[in-house]
């Protein structure tokens, strides 16, 4: 039970850097001297596809440290956003010995925290990473990244908010004639979509977040901006930005998203086939005309693989409340049973104070896999560019330190600039309950039983699969049927931890 732990004052990107942020040469704890320690392989485990140039990098980066941290390599293993968690539960199951992965609060995280998956780190960080341990007290991102006092999550530094963005394609609305001026609201989106179905032949019209991974649906975050509902990503739980939980198939949002969801799966706005569908690139790889993304997404170069593409977009309920995202939002977790949780630890301390490793690390050879420009800025090399860059693509989230960042491709710095003026804005809001996620070993089993259910029959009503008598019998079903899995022992239980989290100073 988390019932003394400090509850962070989280604000992401104002808060300010200290001296442990500062370029410098790498600074170890005197325990951790890489001399007494033996070669290592460190295997990490992420989303997305495998560079061509990892391994090179790799190879230099860990030749160029051998003196500090004494790895051998670095071998970085990639598995598909929508394969991502069937991998990993599997390689945790079966006590696999790799040593970190990529956590998000939007995938993974709580169910790998509540099959004690992670390894608790304050003790090992203050050994050694001692620099990125005062980093993380600095800027108050250890608690919510913790479970019973403990971190057990490598948080990112940067501020961030994945408030719903619409993303469609404006070359084919223009060539069709379709109306986009106008797309605040749920019901603008539904004119939207059924103008672009009567018009433009031979593709699916939205995609609702499904393929990629995502938890819980687009449509359902759209709706929970209008209704100022948080978007805890947390077993299907929510509040109206205070500390009560709500089960969100017991609120108007949830039965409005099926209602809607339900409609363009009848009128073929959507797939048939959506939660079955591996492409998790289906609006870059042109299969969709319409699809929910980040803001940055909307103003950075956004890079189709489609010749003549061109992005639109618009915020609907753009003055609506929503959340800063979590420090968990993306993050990085080491194995429980990891083989080298030391070195890893130390490379993460190494690439907190020392600029040139984080450029090696993080772009790769300069001249090979990015040129850095007059003004600091990270551009491709000649001859590559988003298609067909060797390394500057790869999926590096979790290891982003803000005070190394560099506009880097589509990230320029116009662009940084735009998504920083609209992290501003004052309708974003730190919520009340960010990085809530106590030590639920006590009602472990009625947890799974609920998240079990929204699997099986949650999830087909948010993609709009509904049979039987219609949305409202089939949502009162499924209220009835959570309420049987022990909800009220979930709830019960998480309550008196979100009073505690919440009155925490």
């Amino acid at each position: 039970m988390r019932t003394n732990t400090k509850r962070a004052a989280f604000v992401l990107g104002t808060l300010a850097l200290t001296a442990s942020m500062i370029a410098g040469t790498g600074v170890m704890s005197a325990s951790a001297d890489s001399s007494d320690l033996k070669p290592v392989t460190l295997t990490f485990w992420t989303c997305g596809d495998q560079p061509a140039a990892q391994e090179e990098v790799m190879k230099a980066f860990c030749d160029k440290y051998r003196d500090q941290l004494n790895i051998d390599s670095i071998q970085f293993n990639y598995v598909s956003f929508g394969d991502y968690e069937d991998k990993m539960t599997s390689l945790v199951a079966g006590g696999d010995d790799f040593d970190a992965f990529f956590v998000a609060d939007w995938m993974l995280y709580s169910k790998m925290a509540n099959r004690g998956a992670f390894l608790e780190l304050n003790d090992l960080m203050q050994e050694y990473a001692p620099d990125l341990w005062k980093t993380y007290e600095d800027n108050d991102v250890i608690a919510p990244c913790s479970i019973d006092g403990q971190l057990v999550a490598l948080p990112w530094l940067k501020k961030k908010s994945s408030k719903p963005i619409l993303l469609f394609r404006k070359d084919l609305a223009d060539q069709y004639g379709v109306d986009y001026s106008k797309l605040d609201t749920i019901e603008d989106m539904d004119a939207f979509f059924e103008d672009a179905k009567s018009k433009i032949p031979d593709i699916t019209i939205f995609e609702s977040g499904f393929p990629r991974g995502n938890t819980q649906s687009d449509v359902l975050a759209i709706l929970a901006v209008r209704d100022g509902l948080d978007m805890m990503n947390y077993h299907m739980l929510t509040n109206k930005y205070d500390t009560t939980l709500i089960p969100f198939e017991q609120t108007d949002t949830f039965r409005d998203a099926v209602t809607w969801m339900k409609k363009w799966y009848d009128d073929g706005i959507v797939s048939k086939n959506e939660l079955s569908e591996t492409d998790t690139q289906e609006f870059k790889n042109g299969k969709t005309f319409a699809s929910v993304g980040l803001y940055e997404s909307a103003v950075e170069e956004y890079d189709f693989n489609v010749s003549g593409a061109e992005l639109g977009y618009a915020e609907p309920y753009a003055d609506g409340k929503f959340r800063y995202d979590s420090p968990l939002n993306n993050a990085l977790a080491i194995n429980q049973n990891a083989a080298n949780p030391e070195r890893t630890l130390m490379l993460l301390n190494l690439l907190n104070t020392n600029e040139e490793a984080y450029d090696l690390f993080m772009y790769g050879i300069e001249g090979e896999t990015y040129v850095l420009d007059d003004d600091g800025s990270v551009s491709y090399p000649e001859g590559q560019d988003s298609t067909n860059a060797t390394y500057l693509n790869w999926f590096k989230w979790p290891f982003v330190r803000s005070q190394f960042e560099k506009p880097c491709g589509a990230e320029t710095k116009e662009a940084l600039d735009q998504i920083s003026t609209w992290l501003s804005k004052g309708n974003l809001v730190t919520a009340p309950l960010t990085g809530f996620n106590p030590d639920t070993s006590s009602i472990k089993t009625e947890l799974s039983q609920r998240d079990q259910l929204y699997d099986e029959e949650g999830k087909l009503l948010l993609a709009g699969v509904v049979s039987g008598d219609g949305v409202d019998a089939a949502v009162d079903k499924y209220i009835e049927d959570q309420k049987n899995v022990g909800l009220d022992t979930v709830l019960d239980y998480l309550q008196g931890e979100a009073d505690s989290y919440g009155s925490a100073e």
